[in-house]
């Protein structure tokens, strides 16, 4: 059936001889497993346009604030990246494959490229085969750096701000590169939209394009070979007739080349899948301006490293109150992947406090501690430059100009790397730079931590509480601070002083209490209602309580007939939870 299908098509294009070159083109037999990173490198472009389709679909690239049903100001790119990950069918495997299909591509079109440096494979008759591949790299990194930007969320927002000011940071044309970049000021609604376009409409035009005349070249031309590593000949003529006898003797395309390719592809597209499993991706936090910190969601901006290392935060409520366990009243932990973690007493107060910062992907790292050699400015003399302008644009520049012209710069007629000492020389040392600096990057970034303090108990002294009818209540609390702020509140006699849940009452209060008393009780309200977490006995349970209990004379436009026992409870020891200790 397949052949008389082919047989119809070829009557009617003529396209058997076309296809019969490429499937038997010989290629050369030196040809080894390296080779086979060009076909992989295209086998995981595949899959991000087709992962990206799928996630496309279900994308929102707008900035429109949220408001979920936990009570968290979210945005709308955001959110359609949660209902893809949480709800659409394989939503979280398309995600994962586009992501770790991005940190692969990367990989592996940096290997394919230095294994053509390294073989000099760049040298005529290929010159403009290597000029298109270094315009194909760029498209990859510029997916990188205009995808991760996509979610909106605190992360991707803050390690673009380190990107856009790079780019802003270049000589004379700096401000204008980072107007358009930000679509105005700062980033937003006109950044997103203009990095969505970038990264779906017209890099993978571009890609695909430079992909096609890539791949043109290579069948049209051909692959170099693997050169001799010691007694390569040559002769003035740059493509002799030796190469062309090296073809004839070679193995065909179809079926031995391309299964070395098959079987490369197969497992690059398996280790995919294996990120994919073991390393899922989680939800992340909405964007923050004024918070720079790269936290999971729903939890707090602090991270803190455990003595055998584990980075770990508090298990917080979507309204930022810490979850207590039930039986120790410690705070709770998880890792940065939400697992639960169990932590003894001795452990939370040796946890360390890690100063999380912006920072890039992995394979920008080495950009981003490259600009730490340099000042903040420097003195030419005639002109005054920024270290970021050296550091991100003129420095990179260069060497990327220096990859480019690699066939012009060096043109002779030898290519193993013992015979062109210079060149293999340059490239080893900037792959070797590369790793130093990155390996210091993620060096500096673990190393920032510092010792929180063990945690405390304190008592508060007696609050006299008048009662309706007229009684009095004394009453003392000892308030437990953890490392990390956690805090719990207990009676004098050492009982908890409100059995409420805090996290249902902090979404109660934001139900009836919220229109009075501003930012959650943590502000004063509109008609001066007291800041709750530093106001007069408001840290007393029974204190709060009986104001809450008698709303109509304390609070006229509150009625407590309209919540029980129970909700009262959990208003209480929300307002406990907030109070500053």
């Amino acid at each position: 059936m397949a052949n008389r299908v082919y047989e119809w098509v070829d009557e009617r294009t003529g396209i058997k001889p076309a296809v019969d070159y490429v499937l038997y083109r010989r290629i050369p037999k030196s040809v080894n497993w390296w080779f086979t990173f060009g076909s992989a490198s295209l086998t995981i472009f595949l899959i991000q346009v087709v992962s990206g389709i799928f996630l496309g679909m279900g994308y929102t690239p707008s900035t429109a604030s949220v408001l979920r049903p936990d009570g968290v100001l979210s945005n709308e790119a955001l959110e359609s990246v949660r209902h893809i990950t949480n709800t659409i069918p394989f939503g979280d495997w398309m995600r994962g494959f586009h992501r770790w299909g991005a940190n692969m591509m990367v990989i592996v079109v940096m290997i394919h490229m230095v294994r053509v440096f390294f073989m000099g494979s760049y040298k005529y008759p290929r010159e403009l085969t290597w000029f298109i591949g270094v315009g194909i790299l760029l498209m990859v990194l510029g997916f990188s750096f205009t995808g991760y930007l996509l979610p909106w969320d605190n992360r991707a927002y803050w390690a673009t701000q380190v990107g856009v000011k790079i780019g802003g940071a270049a000589p004379v044309l700096g401000p204008a590169v980072e107007t358009i970049l930000k679509g105005g000021p700062s980033l937003g609604a006109a950044t997103l939209t203009r990095f969505y376009a970038l990264h779906v409409l017209l890099l993978p035009v571009l890609t695909g394009l430079l992909i096609a005349v890539h791949m043109f070249l290579v069948i049209k031309i051909g692959i170099s070979g693997q050169p001799p590593i010691l007694n390569e000949k040559t002769s003035d003529s740059l493509f002799d007739t030796s190469s062309v006898k090296k073809k004839k003797a070679g193995r065909a395309f179809f079926p031995y080349i391309i299964f070395k390719d098959a079987v490369a592809s197969v497992a690059i597209v398996g280790l995919i899948v294996l990120a994919t499993i073991f390393w899922p991706l989680e939800n992340s936090n909405p964007v923050d301006p004024n918070n720079s910190t790269s936290t999971l969601e729903g939890k707090s901006s602090t991270v803190y490293e455990t003595s055998a290392g584990v980075r770990v935060e508090q298990d917080l409520a979507p309204d930022g109150t810490p979850y207590l366990d039930a039986k120790t009243n410690q705070p709770l932990y998880v890792d940065l992947k939400g697992n639960n973690v169990t932590l003894t007493a001795s452990d939370i107060a040796s946890l360390k406090q890690v100063q999380m910062a912006p920072q890039p992907e992995w394979y920008f790292l080495f950009l981003f501690q490259f600009l730490k050699i340099f000042p903040p400015e420097l003195n030419l003399g005639l002109f005054t430059i920024t270290g970021e302008a050296i550091g991100g644009i003129i420095v990179p520049t260069i060497l990327l100009l220096l990859l480019l012209l690699a066939p012009v710069l060096d043109r002779g007629t030898k290519r193993s790397p013992l015979n062109r000492p210079i060149a293999s020389l340059s490239m080893l040392v900037f792959l070797v730079a590369c790793v130093v600096l990155t390996v210091l990057a993620i060096n500096d970034l673990n190393a920032a931590v510092k010792p929180v303090a063990a945690a405390t108990t304190t008592t508060t002294p007696a609050a006299t509480t008048t009662a309706a009818g007229g009684a009095t209540a004394t009453t003392a609390a000892a308030v437990t601070t953890a490392a990390g702020g956690a805090t719990a509140t207990t009676a004098a006699g050492g009982t908890a002083a409100t059995t409420g849940d805090a996290t249902k009452g902090a979404a109660l209060f934001r139900t009836v209490c919220q229109t009075c008393h501003s930012s959650m009780g943590k502000a004063p309200g509109p008609a001066g209602q007291p800041n709750l977490t530093n106001s007069a006995n408001a840290g007393d349970p029974a204190y709060v309580r009986n104001n809450i209990r008698n709303g109509k004379n304390l609070m006229p436009a509150f009625d407590v007939s309209t919540i029980s026992d129970a909700e009262l409870e959990n208003l209480v020891a929300y307002v406990a939870s907030i109070r500053v200790k």
